[in-house]
């Protein structure tokens, strides 16, 4: 009988260590995946804050001065690495734990095996999609867009000087005729001081700014020296955008434009700009601030000229003072036969030096009626001679200059008017960092990580190898859709 205990006390022994073991395997197996786990969500965590670690380097001007947020893949001029750089040193910073002999130690050994972020979309890409969506976002979170823009003749309100007319000949801007020394007439004087033809030619051939010049204008025409611009280095790739989208994506860049960009006529921001009329080269794209808007100055001209040359074939008056020169200039020439047609060529010069009228008072900051009549009609025939200096009465209802900039900023492509706006954002940041190029803004990237543990309680039988490894991927984006 006590043979029999004795045997059974054994058996139970046996028994105990053997479930005394297989608790302590799965204690440690609970305790290790414990750990991986944790040590995964840590590891996600530490990567979600890397990605956003590299976010914060945005190009600092560009969101200041333009509301726009990209990555500077270049770090200007500093290298593409350091993109990678500085998502390992994050992740090493917050991963690893060392003691004093630079061993890690700690709960958790992680090592930082890879860290590379990739580029998925820069600003340029897809039709400027990035740049895009960051001017929607811009606009509903500005229910009422800044629009306040500064008007260059305020500010220098204080030099401001009027230039009062000069006629030098009052019988000849009557049309009346002058007698040279000898007592011989001379035809061709006499037609030159009641003839306006040629005074209209002379400005179409020296163009429209001669007249239409006034000392708040930015003419300088030191040609602009810009290199690796995007207009002239980058592809355009075509957006999938509905007309719809099309339609509103035009609204909203009128008002973006219209709250970051600068005309002849106003400012929005104090920093120096290589362009002062910025609009006037997002509708040209010409290489001087001259010539930029000398051409918008001739594009609103040929908008006004139809609607003036409608105008005076209805008004009589203006018709019958049109015929009386035109006999005149005919009987001098013996072709009474052509009244009709330099009649009709005086109307033409006549609604022409209206139009140059219209332009001056502009960019003088007024208004012009869109429809025209005989009460708002601005130039009497005579001063057809003397449009520079001639003053014209004034007129509070109508479009101003900048409303002409809306309608012309309409017929620009797509594809210029974005590569535009993103050669003045560059040319400007250009200024403070002349290594900056819009090619190398990007927009939403993907950061690769790869994480390795070690191995500490139990050999989880996940993977293989004598470490973990977490390989991690997540997505930067500095615009919401």
């Amino acid at each position: 009988m006590l043979k029999i205990i004795k045997d059974t006390g054994g058996q139970v022994t046996v028994f105990l260590t053997l479930i005394f073991l297989v608790l302590v395997t799965i204690f440690f197996a609970c305790l290790e995946i414990i750990r991986y786990e944790q040590a995964k969500g840590r590891v996600n965590h530490l990567t979600v804050g890397a990605v956003e670690h590299l976010m914060a380097d945005y190009e600092v001007e560009l969101a200041d001065w333009y509301h726009i947020y990209a990555l500077d893949t270049n770090y200007l001029g500093q290298g593409k690495e350091v993109m990678n750089h500085r998502v390992w040193d994050y992740l090493e910073q917050n991963l690893m734990d060392y003691n004093l002999f630079g061993i890690s130690k700690g709960f958790y050994r992680f090592m930082v095996v890879d860290a590379q972020v990739e580029p998925e979309e820069y600003i340029y890409t897809k039709g400027c999609h990035s740049l895009k969506q960051q001017i929607k976002n811009w606009m509903d979170s500005n229910i009422i867009p800044n629009m306040k823009r500064t008007k260059r003749t305020d500010i220098k309100a204080n030099s401001r000087k009027k230039k009062k007319p000069i006629v030098e000949n009052n019988s000849s801007n009557k049309g009346e005729s002058e007698k040279p020394q000898g007592g011989n007439i001379n035809i061709d004087e006499i037609l030159a001081g009641i003839d306006p033809r040629n005074a209209i030619e002379e400005i179409k051939s020296l163009g429209v700014l001669t007249v239409a010049y006034n000392p708040y204008l930015p003419l300088s025409k030191e040609i602009k020296q810009i290199g690796n611009m995007p207009s002239s280095t980058l592809n355009w790739e075509k957006g999938e955008d509905s007309l719809f989208e099309q339609a509103e994506q035009k609204l909203l860049l009128e008002s973006y434009i219209f709250s970051h960009f600068q005309s002849a006529l106003s400012i929005v921001r104090e920093e120096e700009t290589v362009y002062e009329n910025e609009i006037e080269y997002l509708i040209t794209g010409k290489n001087s601030d001259y010539t930029c808007l000398s051409k918008v100055s001739k594009e609103i001209l040929l908008i006004r000229l139809p609607i003036n040359i409608a105008a005076i074939m209805k008004d009589s008056m203006k018709k019958s003072e049109a015929l009386g020169v035109a006999t005149a200039i005919c009987a001098l020439t013996f072709q009474p036969e052509a009244v009709e047609g330099v009649q009709n060529a005086i109307l033409l010069a006549w609604a022409y030096g209206e139009s140059v009228a219209e332009v001056k008072c502009l960019l003088q900051g007024e208004k012009i009626p869109l429809i025209k009549n005989r009460e708002n009609w601005k130039v009497a025939f005579h001063q057809l001679f003397y449009l520079k200096n001639a003053s014209f009465k004034t007129s509070k209802e109508g479009m101003d200059y900048e409303d002409y900039l809306k309608i012309l900023l309409v017929k620009v492509k797509e594809k210029d008017l974005y590569f535009r706006m993103l050669d003045l954002m560059q040319a400007n940041i250009n200024l403070k960092y002349p290594e900056f190029q819009m090619k190398d803004c990007m927009t939403k990237y993907k950061v690769n990580t790869e994480i390795s543990l070690d191995r500490r309680f139990f050999h989880i039988p996940i993977q293989e190898g004598s470490q973990y490894k977490f390989c991690i991927q997540q997505t930067g984006n500095y615009q919401y859709e």
